[in-house]
């Protein structure tokens, strides 16, 4: 997202444009002021694996931002990661951590992206032969996985910065909120069992595998794939969104993605940094959340 799209014009609650503030309030934060859809944002790093002062600054905002999304809209966080950034460099982290933070294998999809075909004889042959370098992301598909287990917080701690997370922010699903289990305190003191597992947890885990966000989002993005093989084990379909996709896409594509979220955000190797879109106004909040950041000496290194 070039600089100059920085700054613009807010969409309010009412409808109603009315005159951006100051565009630097946003910084680091770049608004696409092109948009008045959504809100685009866009903020730049030097590189990915995204470097540590950066990286200290993103997550000290995402700490502050998630809880006024909570507040402001009612919405809820659930966290993915790219399975082609897994490996090889997060493999241990990834394993040590799936027991408790269980993923769940699913796709991610570029807007109307068909799904890489198979490697040709020919292209098999000149691997084997080493005349080809055997590209792993040129015949697997932008496999996600969604982390079932609610720890977004420690989620990002161990993958953020690898350019390959993504959150959304979405309506609470009353499907996935699981019964008042009729254990008293003393119970829970007294069985061994209940000392050993969390069952609040594991029941949390097991009720969130009926998210209502999984069937219609491959109803919102499952165009064009109905007849590939693995079609009906794909469990769901993510929107994996650069900024060229907010502006070139066409509107009945544009309208899909907020159906099923109301906020994105995604590292972006392609933009050179980390995507902030939404649908409802949260200038207000994200500017006063910026103030107060400054305030407490936390500044972005953009150099």
């Amino acid at each position: 997202m070039d600089e100059s799209q920085a700054g613009g014009k807010p969409l309010h609650a009412a409808g109603r444009l009315t005159p951006a503030r100051n565009p630097d309030d946003l910084l680091p934060w770049r608004r696409a002021s092109q948009l008045d859809w959504c809100f685009l944002y866009w903020v730049p790093v030097r590189t990915f694996p995204i470097p540590a002062a950066q990286r200290q600054w993103l997550m000290a905002f995402f700490d502050r931002f998630g809880p006024i999304v909570a507040k402001e809209l009612g919405l809820r966080p659930e966290v993915f990661f790219q399975l082609k950034l897994i490996y090889p460099s997060l493999l241990k982290p990834f394993l040590n951590n799936a027991n408790e933070f269980q993923p769940l294998i699913g796709l991610s999809r570029r807007p109307n992206a068909p799904l890489p075909d198979a490697p040709k004889e020919e292209d098999i042959q000149a691997i084997v032969e080493g005349r080809k370098k055997y590209d792993f992301g040129e015949y697997v598909a932008d496999y996600v996985y969604w982390f079932v287990d609610k720890a977004e917080k420690k989620q990002r701690e161990v993958f953020f910065g690898e350019g390959g997370m993504t959150i959304i922010f979405l309506k609470p699903d009353p499907k996935t909120k699981p019964p008042v289990l009729p254990l008293s305190p003393a119970l829970r003191a007294k069985n061994p069992l209940l000392q050993h597992f969390d069952i609040d947890r594991l029941a949390a885990r097991a009720f969130a595998l009926g998210d209502g966000f999984q069937k219609l989002s491959k109803d919102l993005f499952g165009a064009g794939l109905e007849q590939e093989p693995q079609s009906s084990g794909i469990r769901f379909i993510l929107p994996l969104l650069s900024t060229q996709d907010f502006f070139t896409q066409p509107e009945e594509e544009k309208l899909k993605w907020f159906q099923l979220f109301d906020v994105y955000f995604s590292e972006s190797p392609v933009d050179k940094g980390v995507l902030l879109a939404s649908k409802p106004d949260l200038e207000e909040p994200i500017i006063e959340l910026l103030r107060k950041m400054r305030e407490e000496g936390l500044r972005y290194p953009e150099g």
